[in-house]
């Protein structure tokens, strides 16, 4: 062999060796918004940063005869004392409802989980916010007291954050006066007296999401600021150049990583997730090498789409849940066979790592 082919096959190893065991679905000649830089970083972080789906996927099937007997979707975890709650949306009789598992610290696994038999929150009485659709939770302690914003669907209006609040994580009552924003998909994160929501709102002459926020002081009335976007959607020809949704936050360190979802051709059918970090909750910056993680290969329960990818630190592990949509023609059609061929499940991934992603010194 010549030395200049020899020198081109050691160019080209570590690029095939990040797609191999990373699981990203790439198309064999383009990596969507990647530049030198982003690929360097990838190449350096790459042992550093796998994640690992759980064999057994779907964590949270759906099952025939139950409230979730059409699918699973939108996982959002709180910790309230000593146990976990896993709030998740699930389908019947074409609505959504939101329920929650739960399981004791000393028995978490990540996979096993004791699931209520009915739902927590149901859909309301005609004319109300959410007389079609109660979905995607959002949950956080304060005083007490477990808030639960969800996005409410209804003929009033395509998506409305909702809130419901409760005493102890399984009995809900909702506010009287919901909505308490226009948007949908909420995330929720509470610092020195004041909640900060999250949500998407459509991009201005676009068909994309992009997501915004709103801060209240008591949990139930939010003001929106003039400049109330807090990550946009990326540039012409990036992999989310199109839309940016499901945010989902935690907190490292002193850092926050907002983990999420985006596209460069579909308004709500996601093939990657990444990442964006901030120190005030307002400006925040994206990863250089994103995305972080992708829907699974061609035949996969999750080979689709992927949405709320909730991630957790616990006993130096990064566990991710995330809603996986597959079946049918799912890998090619958005929504393809929709709760005939394809339908949306929870699934697992988990990653040892020494940090995620961005070390939270800044270095």
């Amino acid at each position: 062999m010549t030395t200049n082919y020899l020198f081109f096959l050691a160019c080209l190893l570590p690029v095939v060796f990040i797609l191999m065991i990373s699981g990203r679905d790439l198309p064999p000649t383009r990596w969507p918004g990647a530049t030198a830089e982003s690929l360097s970083v990838a190449a350096r972080e790459t042992t550093l940063f796998v994640w690992e789906r759980f064999p057994g996927n779907p964590v949270f099937p759906a099952t025939p005869g139950t409230w979730r007997e059409s699918q699973t979707a939108n996982p959002d975890l709180l910790l309230i004392g000593n146990t976990y709650f896993m709030y998740f949306r699930g389908q019947r009789d074409g609505h959504d409802r939101i329920g929650v598992a739960t399981i004791s610290r000393e028995q978490f696994d990540g996979v096993t989980w004791n699931i209520q038999p009915e739902p927590i929150i149901d859909v309301g009485p005609p004319g109300s916010w959410d007389e079609s659709h109660a979905l995607d939770p959002a949950t956080v302690i304060v005083g007490g007291k477990i808030f639960l914003y969800y996005t409410g669907v209804s003929p009033r209006a395509d998506r409305a954050i909702c809130l419901a609040v409760s005493e102890n994580g399984l009995h809900f009552t909702k506010y009287e006066q919901n909505p308490v924003i226009i948007g949908g998909a909420p995330e929720v994160v509470y610092r020195d007296g004041v909640f900060f929501l999250y949500y998407w709102k459509e991009v201005p002459g676009k068909k994309g999401f992009q997501i915004h926020y709103a801060t209240s002081h008591d949990g139930y009335r939010f003001t929106e600021p003039v400049r109330s976007l807090a990550l946009p959607v990326g540039e012409a020809g990036n992999w989310d150049s199109f839309t940016v949704e499901t945010p989902r936050i935690f907190f490292e360190s002193g850092l926050y990583y907002m983990i999420y979802c985006g596209s460069d051709q579909h308004k709500d059918y996601p093939f990657h997730a990444s990442l964006a970090t901030s120190r005030d909750l307002i400006h925040w910056k994206k990863y250089s090498a994103n995305p972080i993680f992708s829907r699974g290969p061609a035949g996969a329960w999750d080979e689709g789409a992927i949405w709320f990818t909730t991630v957790e630190k616990i006993d130096e592990t990064y566990y991710m849940w995330y809603e996986g949509y597959g079946g049918g023609s799912s890998r090619t059609v958005p929504y393809g066979d929709y709760l005939k061929g394809g339908m949306s499940q929870v699934g697992m991934a988990t990653m040892k790592a020494p940090f995620f992603y961005v070390r939270p010194d800044g270095r």
